[in-house]
């Protein structure tokens, strides 16, 4: 049988130009946001100055590319709303790093943006890191001053104090107490939210990867959840929406951003919006046609090797 096909090197070098070519470029790609999004940001816009929110970070390194886009435009709307957040991880002993490392990574990009840093202790605390994802989560669920009560964050004097005295949390006794439950994730810790935390009544929201989207589906249909987020195209979403608003109009009477879940308008946050998630879009599209080109051929090389097979009987 006479031997076909592209080269594999040929194969691989077209894929590394593809996945990195375009994020030289800016390329504009029409979007829609998903309903989910727009929820996840209608819910988020909704928050005033002063509310408080718990924020399971239950990602690491492995996931940067889908759950690192989350987080950052997560915390870019709490920071420019003056929502107070505490952080807190179950599924990973990486989490916790991840996720102190973006919070410095956007506190730097407020400080270039001539903005004030958002200040651990009097704005945000971290809960740190709990093994066994269903009995911290559960926990917290039912009594979160015994759950966080051992933890201790450094005031702004450098003392450590209780976590519970902070201005953070000092109102907090229960979790229903918190005006919103996010977790951004990428592992089965968004059933045990479900399980545990949605049935306190509190609002609940989870950012996940891109295969978690489905099954995430099913609790956003069955409204135990507000809104979600999921993959790349959930960051890219979040991205557009902060940058654009959502139904805000221009002199010609377009809205850049549209979606009939949100009544009237909601402006755009002023500050640094658009991220990896506007960066990476174009490039996945780019990948997922060269993963289609070679389907192609891939098939018509099959068919021609049939062909021939076929011919020399």
């Amino acid at each position: 049988m006479k031997k076909g096909g592209i080269p594999k090197f040929v194969i691989y070098a077209l894929l590394i130009a593809c996945c990195s070519i375009p994020l030289f470029f800016k390329i504009p790609i029409p979007n829609k946001p998903s309903e989910p999004s727009v929820d996840f940001y209608k819910t988020l816009s909704a928050l005033k100055e002063g509310d408080v929110v718990l924020v399971g970070s239950d990602w690491t390194g492995s996931t940067r590319g889908e759950s690192k886009g989350h987080m950052k435009a997560i915390l870019r709307t709490l920071m420019r709303k003056k929502v107070k957040f505490v952080i807190w991880s179950t599924a990973d002993p990486q989490a916790p790093r991840a996720a102190l490392d973006v919070i410095a990574e956007v506190n730097a990009e407020r400080v270039a943006n001539k903005e004030e840093k958002y200040q651990r202790w009097t704005q945000w605390v971290s809960a740190g890191y709990y093994p066994n994802s269903d009995v911290a989560i559960n926990s917290v669920a039912q009594d979160i001053k015994t759950a966080f009560g051992a933890r201790r964050e450094n005031d702004t004097t450098g003392v450590q104090q209780p976590l519970f005295k902070s201005p953070v949390m000092e109102k907090i006794k229960s979790v229903t107490d918190f005006d919103l439950v996010i977790d951004v994730t990428a592992s089965k810790t968004t059933d045990f939210h479900v399980q545990f935390i949605s049935a306190k009544n509190v609002p609940l929201m989870f950012a996940v990867t891109g295969v978690m989207g489905p099954e995430t589906q099913v609790f956003y249909n069955s409204k135990q959840i507000k809104g979600f987020l999921s993959g790349l195209k959930g960051v890219f979403d979040m991205e557009q929406m902060m940058e654009k608003g959502v139904n805000v109009k221009d002199a010609n009477g377009v809205a850049a951003v549209s979606s009939d879940r949100v009544p009237g308008e909601i402006a755009p946050l002023p500050g640094v919006s658009v991220g990896q998630g506007t960066k990476y879009y174009p490039t996945l599209h780019v990948a997922l046609l060269l993963m289609i080109v070679m389907i192609g051929i891939g098939n018509y090389e099959m068919l021609a090797a049939r062909k021939r097979q076929g011919g020399k009987a």
